[in-house]
């Protein structure tokens, strides 16, 4: 079932604050190189059976509490997983937690995956914007890094390459689930998005039950996924057209690229949360965005759609809580609005 989002100016009941924030191969390229310029443990059951609509009791007499944000605290550089020899840093997110009234519910915690070819890239780019926006929601915000790809093509076999990225961004979502009451987050609400190859990352982990089977967790943990301009539906193509970051990332046997690609793991019942697809470009590139969407639809996954041209491949990701944007944020929020209702 495809969705088609109304962009509306009601505020969901999560929203504290009511308000938004206010590869073709040479696209992704383009955007690594646009990208680089430009606690303590809880229980992730805690607040699972919370309901959207779920509000702080008031007694007679009381005023109602006031659970708009206020503020953001920053919890950065928080290292999720350790393994020697590699960068902490790239192993590392950050946590921006909106400040709110003692004794609010527990809000969504949204995760973003950054892009960059899978070679470039952190966790700190092209921030700003997305913090303001998630804040204006009053929802829990993290960002992750994960281990990156050669920048130029290399025969080394102990090069990063699939399926490390996922490994690691799998490994961050879970532990942000597990600490997810640490910031009032609710771990039954858990949206993931990314742009580019962090789409890519998205798109894998959401239909491969492999990256969160390795945690004892089922695709079902992620409420909702945002996959936004990515051509990594279809690894396979991409790998045999010679686009060298897929290569890079990828390698050379045919039979990874069709591992690592979420066309080849859509099916029916197996939790495949539903899921945003943006796409732009190229008659191609749009067709194949269409592609991914027919399976999950043919899948019975609720899916939306986006179209975002005329924007070009970078100014999607500069748009995502952009002051005055009407392409990207809309749609996307709208879309997780009614993931968390």
């Amino acid at each position: 079932m495809r969705t088609v989002i109304a962009i509306v100016g009601a505020c969901a009941a999560w929203t504290a604050g009511c308000g938004g924030g206010g590869d073709d191969a040479a696209g992704d390229a383009g955007d690594a190189v646009a990208e680089v310029e430009g606690g303590a443990d809880g229980d992730p059951d805690a607040h699972a059976d919370a309901h959207a609509d779920t509000e702080p009791e008031v007694g007679d007499g009381e005023e109602a509490l006031d659970c708009a944000a206020t503020g953001h605290v920053e919890h950065l550089d928080q290292v999720y997983r350790v393994i020697d020899g590699v960068n902490p840093n790239l192993l590392s997110l950050d946590v921006y937690e909106p400040v709110r009234a003692e004794g609010c519910p527990a809000v969504p915690l949204a995760i973003w995956v950054h892009g960059g070819g899978w070679s470039i890239g952190d966790k700190s780019n092209q921030m700003a914007d997305k913090v303001a926006l998630f804040e204006s929601e009053g929802w829990v915000l993290a960002s992750v890094n994960y281990r990156l790809s050669p920048t130029a093509a290399t025969t080394d076999p102990e090069a990063v390459r699939y399926p490390l990225h996922n490994e690691d961004v799998t490994a961050a979502i879970v532990w942000l689930r597990e600490r997810a009451a640490t910031w009032n987050a609710d771990p039954g609400h858990i949206l993931v998005f990314g742009h580019s190859a962090g789409a890519g990352i998205v798109s894998q982990i959401a239909t491969n039950e492999r990256f969160l089977g390795e945690h004892g967790l089922g695709l079902d943990v992620l409420r909702c996924a945002a996959m936004l301009d990515t051509e990594a539906y279809d690894v396979r193509a991409q790998c045999e057209a010679g686009t060298e970051i897929y290569l890079n990332a990828f390698g050379t046997d045919p039979a990874v690229w069709d591992e690592a690609s979420a066309l080849s793991h859509v099916a029916a019942d197996k939790g495949i949360p539903p899921c945003l697809v943006l796409t732009r470009g190229t008659a191609v590139r749009e067709a194949l965005s269409a592609q991914f969407v027919e399976a999950l639809e043919a899948a019975g996954i609720p899916t939306t759609l986006v179209n975002a041209d005329p924007l070009t491949h970078a100014e999607v990701n500069d748009a995502v809580g952009a002051a005055g944007d009407t392409i990207v944020t809309p749609p996307l929020m709208a879309f997780f609005r009614d993931c968390v209702r």
